[in-house]
């Protein structure tokens, strides 16, 4: 990551300067009389704060396509190292961020950058804890009156706040993982309610048609009972002596037993479809909620993503381009699991588990592998066997870990950054 970095800067016309030389004196609006520190002049504590504060990813990746650098397939990680880099030296870059800062914090610098030093710790402090840190930052950044243990304090103070924000991440997490719960156990529920709808509409169905028969045979009894009717009028009033007056009762009877068999049949159907309706309303009810449920979660990852997003050049950097081999896992998260290792600085691969096409290509991917996190509730046991086997003859380290969900994977996270810390 590093040296793709330098590379980029080595093809924008770098122009070195010297991180502590005298300031060069600027006339900028804003400043009046003033002179300021220039992009690539400010201490170099406030190089990692200043990208990741003072200008958000879609605003790095227009500044960076300006200055005719491809913003394609570059993670924002990438984009945020190639950014701090930058800072050390005059450049093309750096001066398009300067210029660009100029502009975006006019009102910050017009307000506070001309208050003495004293006046200036107090505003920082107000705005800090209201979290209004953005332009102050910028003005501190560039102001030339202000000592080692003024940026000291201001660093410590962003720096301490990142830490003050894991309580709220684990928070985050749990959240995450409960939520995760709650919404396969309402795609289990969907399931069951879309197998019930379809038995229901079947039952539906067989009970239409045997409706519509009914009506016909219904209807073919009355032209019967009609034409019997008509006959037996002709033999009353031919003969007088043939009496078919109970055979035609026996009719009547019949044709009310079908009548009532009848009621009955669309009584049911009524019912069904009732039911039919409430369980429809059911599952788009159950749908809606587990839209929002996706919805939410994928706010909440953005949030966890953001809060733990750093490069090499910060105090606080994790993964350091490790490689984390996930085994099984869920399919349909994989992108998921992708984006919470690579914006956490490490370098993600995947296998699906199945091992009964070959060993070779697991075996190959945990050689090369810094970390293997391996779900036991998704793989077979003799796929989890295997994934050890393997990771003590190649001395990987290898985790097992009991659910694929992305709060148990970002748990994993952490003791990976806790072993390279401790390396």
């Amino acid at each position: 990551m590093e040296n793709e970095s330098l590379n980029i800067l080595n093809q924008m016309d770098l122009e070195p300067d010297n991180l502590f030389m005298p300031v060069e004196p600027v006339q900028a609006e804003g400043y009046e009389n003033h002179s300021r520190r220039r992009s690539w002049m400010i201490h170099d504590h406030f190089r990692c704060p200043v990208v990741g504060t003072c200008l958000s990813l879609e605003e790095q990746r227009r500044i960076l396509k300006k200055t005719g650098q491809s913003i394609k397939n570059r993670t924002g990680h990438e984009i945020h190292g190639i950014f701090v880099h930058s800072l050390s030296n005059k450049n093309k870059l750096s001066k398009r961020i300067d210029a660009y800062l100029q502009k975006k914090f006019k009102y910050e610098i017009s307000e506070f950058f001309d208050l003495d030093r004293s006046q200036f710790l107090d505003v920082w402090e107000t705005h800090f804890r209201k979290g209004e840190i953005a332009g102050l930052l910028w003005v501190a950044a560039t102001r030339i009156d202000l000592g080692e243990e003024d940026i000291a304090l201001i660093f410590g103070e962003i720096h301490m706040q990142m830490h003050l924000n894991a309580e709220h991440n684990l928070k985050l997490r749990r959240r995450l993982f409960s939520q995760e719960e709650e919404n396969r156990k309402l795609i289990q529920r969907l399931k069951n309610s879309t197998r019930i709808r379809k038995k229901l509409q079947k039952k539906n169905d067989k009970l239409e048609r045997d409706q519509r028969e009914l009506r016909r045979e219904h209807s073919f009894l009355e032209n019967e009972n009609l034409s019997l009717e008509k006959e037996l009028s002709i033999l009353h009033g031919n003969t007088g002596t043939l009496d078919v007056g109970a055979e035609n009762q026996q009719l009547r009877d019949e044709l009310d037993s079908l009548r009532e068999e009848i009621g009955d049949y669309q009584q049911r159907l009524e019912g069904l479809r009732d039911q039919n309706n409430k369980l429809l309303s059911k599952l788009e009810s159950q749908r809606e909620m587990n839209e929002g449920m996706k919805k939410e979660m994928e706010e909440i990852f953005t949030q966890f993503s953001a809060l733990t997003r750093c490069d090499e050049t910060c105090p606080s950097f994790d993964l350091c381009r490790k490689r984390i081999l996930i085994v099984g896992g869920i399919n349909r998260m994989k992108s998921l699991y992708r984006q919470l290792i690579e914006e956490n600085g490490g370098i993600f691969e995947y296998h699906h588990g199945h091992i009964k096409g070959g060993k070779k290509a697991l075996e190959n991917q945990i050689k090369r592998a810094d970390f293997v996190l391996c779900p036991v509730n998704i793989n077979s046991h003799n796929a989890c066997s295997v994934v050890k086997k393997f990771g003590k003859k190649h001395r990987k380290s290898v985790q097992m870990l009991a659910g694929s969900g992305l709060g148990v994977i970002s748990q994993a996270l952490s003791e990976c950054r806790e072993s390279i810390s401790r390396a």
